[in-house]
């Protein structure tokens, strides 16, 4: 396939795609679902498959960034955490840059992923973010792009190489944040719910004041927890946010190339089992019930 071709195969793997197919009617969606099709994926072949197939494709010639992100959720949650005690948020803000992936396991880990098209010019102020915010800091590269990498990265930053069957390699290990978060930081990342949840088990304080002012005075009682136990309650609940992720990763149906997305979407439990049903039927049954 022609570059052009694999930038049009990588939109099938988009949020948009992903949430239209949990939907009763997947609407303008069903364009990039047939860009699925083509010499190796017919009508009739499973919408699972089909995604299996175009995504070893770009893995394999075309590795744009949801191909490496979704080998970070696949090799870190799945093949050496588990979905039960390890959780992923996908464009997580912090501070005023994005981070590509953030795995939470009883600790934070940032892996901001640099594909063979990015530039470096950015990186030092989103490592900068990123350190404020995560315990491990990571940048992740193609096997190209090591040396510069390990150039361009302060000494706290991990370096890891993906390869090009899939695998990680981590050629320089991440130290340890803790000690320069905030806790000001720390609580940004929080919903104003989450906040209330946290303080609540760790204070047994229930706010009483006014919705409006509810997330100041979480905040004053945050400020005053021990660093690391507030890091550790930070992260405790933001790993209850991929619940829906869980679901649908755990099933053995669900196809591993859509990791990533079930991570980067909150879906209902009504979506969940509609995205399910879906992904069971030819990519044709799916197309022609728009």
């Amino acid at each position: 396939m022609c570059p052009s071709d694999l930038r049009s195969l990588a939109g099938a793997f988009s949020p948009a795609v992903f949430k239209a197919l949990a939907k009763a009617q997947i609407g303008s969606a069903a364009g990039r679902v047939a860009r699925l099709l083509g010499p190796d994926v017919q009508a009739s072949t499973v919408l699972a498959d089909a995604f299996e197939v175009a995504h070893a494709r770009l893995l394999s010639t075309y590795p744009n960034e949801y191909a490496f992100k979704n080998e970070i959720i696949s090799k870190i949650i799945v093949g050496k955490h588990s979905p039960s005690t390890a959780s992923a948020l996908i464009e997580q803000p912090m501070g005023s840059s994005v981070a590509d992936v953030l795995i939470l396991n009883g600790t934070s880990t940032v892996y901001e992923v640099k594909t063979d098209l990015d530039s470096f010019a950015r990186l030092p102020a989103q490592l900068a973010d990123y350190s404020r915010h995560a315990e491990y800091v990571y940048v992740v590269v193609s096997e190209r792009r090591v040396e510069p990498a390990d150039r361009a990265v302060p000494g706290n930053v991990g370096v890891i190489a993906l390869r090009r069957r899939g695998s990680l390699s981590v050629l320089r290990p991440a130290v340890s944040n803790l000690a320069n978060i905030a806790h000001a930081d720390l609580f940004r990342l929080l919903r104003t719910g989450e906040a209330k949840s946290l303080i609540f088990r760790l204070t047994g304080h229930a706010s009483r004041v006014a919705s409006g002012r509810a997330r100041a005075e979480m905040y004053e009682i945050f400020t005053t927890l021990p660093l690391e136990q507030a890091h550790a309650a930070t992260v405790a609940e933001l790993r209850g946010r991929g619940l829906s992720a869980r679901t649908l990763i755990t099933n053995s149906v669900f196809p591993p190339s859509l990791r990533a997305l079930a991570y980067g979407s909150e879906l209902s439990a009504i979506g969940t089992a509609r995205l399910q049903q879906r992904l069971l039927l030819p990519v044709g049954a799916v197309l022609s019930a728009i």
